[in-house]
Order: C-alpha cells, then sequence, then structure tokens
C-alpha cells in the first residue's frame, strides 16, 4: 500500500531545523532514536537540529520507510 502522508518535518530556523512528528508512525520511529527525556520537547516542535545531523535522520528515516518533508531554506539576496 502506498502513502503520501508526511511522517516528519524540519523545518529552517536560523542555523539549525526544526523536528516536528507529523504522523504517528514518525513519532513511534523518533521514540526509538531519541532517549525517553527528549519526547515532550519533540512533541512540542522544541527540538532543533544541525543540518549535518537533519542529513543522517533524513538517510536513516528514508530507510525505514519513512516520509521526511525538508523544507529548504530560503535566503535573501
Amino acid at each position: 500500500m502506498l502513502r503520501c502522508e508526511t511522517d516528519l518535518s524540519l523545518t529552517p530556523k536560523g542555523d539549525s531545523y526544526q523536528l516536528l512528528p507529523r504522523s504517528v508512525i514518525g513519532m513511534l520511529w523518533l521514540q526509538t532514536h531519541f532517549e525517553t527525556s527528549t519526547w515532550d520537547l519533540i512533541c512540542a516542535g522544541a527540538v532543533r537540529l544541525k543540518a549535518e545531523s537533519c542529513d543522517a535522520l533524513c538517510r536513516d528515516a528514508g530507510t525505514a520507510g519513512l516520509t521526511v518533508a525538508k523544507i529548504p531554506a530560503v535566503l535573501a539576496s
């Protein structure tokens, strides 16, 4: 069965990315990758990751079959 739902989103916030679970599958997957003490912060959208960590998270999540929306940073010139 083909799923089109986004499981995780990464949104640029300054020099980091805000991590948000967007599905139950996304939250369950995050719970297997982050310490219990961070779950409330993840649910609240209070977790920020550096670009290198985002790349690794996207690779791992994609390998696990999750859909990740990484919104590119927009730079004004």
